[in-house]
């Protein structure tokens, strides 16, 4: 029986839910993701991404989050002193003169916000206006968005979990909260299914998919889970390439009339022929791992990030003189 994506007309809601049902083969639903790719190309321009993430700290996190290697009480990451602010400042330079997109300043939960505030106005004068300075942090309120906002920050990443409150040590209710904040203060919306498992059900993405147009995301896509050894859902694995599609093209069906950048991460070419345009650099502290990368996690660097999305079709924003 198909599943229903209130708010999204019939027959996307059904050809969503096709794309997520492993029944159906591969052959079926090709056509959903050539016109998912079609619709996204269309939407943006034919423009590729690059989403660029800095991980600030990797502070201890007493939340408990069970796909997260920072949560105290797994004790799966080997923490390590936070970035300095002349490392994050110059990072942040080098990738938005490299052609960045977004630079992302991610910490965990509790990260101070007078730090975050004074790194946001140093980054924002480093890489200039053109490029979107991303906060990815904990919960926030009202005032707390508009300071980030003065700072510099011009978008936040912030999104209702898989499996809020069962996996996490948060509330649907919290994270709506700070939602909410976010878009009354001012700032950009991101928002992505993830963490995305094999133990997640069509109805669970769908619900997420729905939720990125109702709020009116700038940005939607899917980010699969890192099975970290230590934590409690490692077990689960990891979804296999070929679903990572489907979930991509679901997510452009889902939002057929906004959200230009459609992300997809851990980086994967393939889902950049089926809706998805933007993809993901990150180094330093990384609830992906067990510690924390000196250079881009896993190798993958801006220039790879670059050439993947040209290889694709897509054009990328020029890289300039690094300011």
């Amino acid at each position: 029986m198909p599943v229903c994506v209130p708010g999204a007309p019939a027959a996307a809601a059904e050809e969503a839910a096709l794309l997520l049902d492993t029944g159906v083969s591969d052959r079926k639903i090709a056509p959903l993701l050539d016109r998912a790719d079609t619709m996204t190309r269309t939407l943006a321009g034919n423009r590729g991404y690059v989403w660029t993430a800095i991980g600030l700290d990797s502070t201890p996190c007493g939340m408990g989050c069970s796909f997260c290697s920072q949560a105290a009480k797994w004790d799966a990451y080997t923490a390590s002193p936070p970035l300095s602010p002349e490392a994050v400042v110059g990072t942040a330079g080098r990738l938005a003169a490299g052609g960045a997109d977004f630079v992302v300043l991610r910490t965990t939960q509790f990260y101070p916000l007078d730090r975050l505030l004074t790194l946001g106005k140093r980054v924002r004068e480093r890489i200039g206006d053109a490029i979107h300075l991303v906060v990815n942090t904990g919960e926030m309120d009202l005032e707390t968005v508009k300071a980030l906002k003065g700072a510099g920050f011009s978008m936040a990443y912030h999104v209702v979990r898989l499996r809020e409150g069962v996996d996490t040590g948060h509330t649907v209710a919290m994270r709506l909260r700070t939602i909410e904040a976010v878009l009354a203060g001012g700032l950009e919306l991101q928002y992505l299914i993830e963490p995305l498992g094999p133990e997640h059900t069509a109805e669970e993405i769908l619900t997420e998919a729905r939720r990125a147009r109702s709020l009116g995301a700038s940005g939607t896509g899917v980010m699969a889970r890192v099975p970290v050894m230590g934590t409690p859902l490692a077990r689960f694995g990891q979804v296999p390439e070929a679903y990572l599609r489907r979930v991509a093209a679901a997510a452009r069906l889902a939002y057929p009339d906004g959200g230009r950048h459609l992300c997809v991460h851990p980086p994967t070419p393939s889902t950049l022929r089926c809706g998805s345009n933007t993809i993901i650099v990150e180094q330093a502290a990384n609830p992906r791992d067990t510690g924390s990368s000196p250079g881009p996690w896993r190798g993958f660097d801006l220039a790879a990030a670059r050439a993947t999305l040209q290889a694709a079709g897509l054009t990328v924003r020029p890289a300039r003189d690094q300011p």
